[in-house]
């Protein structure tokens, strides 16, 4: 529509044109014709010819500026246009991104609470949780029952600081409680190199878990607030 509109300005501006020399010729030709005013003296021809011109290049000047301003309109409405398009998309994929990250979490919390019902039913019953990896062959049967309630309570700070329930100085204060607890710090010791190896450097967990270690640290050494680098023990 844009380039049809833009050929029917040029064409009327080449007739306007047109038009426009056939009127300075016209007038040139009726001026030098009339007897009265014909006059060798006076240049009559060449005045007349270049007062038509000058009427002529006015008229076309102005259509000229006036098919400059359309399209200069024409060009702002556009770029509207597109910026208008541009923000609807990025509104667009700001809402698909909301939405991939809510059902991201929709289901880490699935899987958590599937990994929750599994230990629940180990620490319930002797039997299923023979099937689970041992703690090491100095670890009695209630004492892996403990560990494992201990990982639950452990999960579930994860899953109140994941999902922003708790902040981050949030969590380790209730964490720096949990780990008040003698079971839950050799827990956390006991599973120390496990959960190194399934974690090493980065990620979500790899932060939790390092928030945790600040909590430990300040319980085990018994510090009010973080420990500081010369204050983090050997086992760290």
């Amino acid at each position: 529509m844009a380039g049809s509109r833009r050929a029917r300005e040029v064409w009327i501006l080449v007739t306007i044109t047109i038009a426009s020399c056939a009127a300075t010729i016209g007038l040139t030709v009726s001026l030098t014709s009339l007897p009265g005013i014909q006059s060798t003296a006076t240049g009559n021809a060449g005045q007349s010819f270049g007062a038509a011109a000058a009427a002529t290049s006015v008229v076309v000047l102005i259509y000229i500026a006036r098919t400059f301003h359309q399209q200069g309109e024409e060009s702002r409405m556009q770029r509207a246009v597109l910026e208008a398009q541009r923000a609807e998309l990025a509104l667009q994929r700001e809402v698909a991104e909301n939405q991939h990250d809510t059902a991201r979490r929709v289901a880490e919390a699935a899987m958590r609470e599937q990994h929750r019902r599994l230990l629940q039913m180990a620490i319930d019953d002797p039997l299923l949780m023979a099937v689970w990896p041992g703690y090491g062959s100095d670890t009695s049967e209630d004492l892996c029952r403990q560990f494992m309630y201990a990982n639950l309570i452990i999960s579930y700070q994860y899953m109140c600081w994941e999902t922003g329930y708790l902040a981050n100085h949030e969590i380790e204060d209730t964490l720096h409680y949990i780990f008040a607890s003698p079971k839950v710090q050799e827990f956390w010791e006991k599973t120390r190199a496990p959960r190194d190896l399934s974690s090493p450097h980065s990620g979500t967990m790899r932060e939790f878990y390092d928030i945790c270690e600040l909590a430990y640290q300040r319980q085990i050494l018994g510090l009010a607030t973080g420990p500081g680098p010369d204050d983090l023990t050997e086992s760290r």
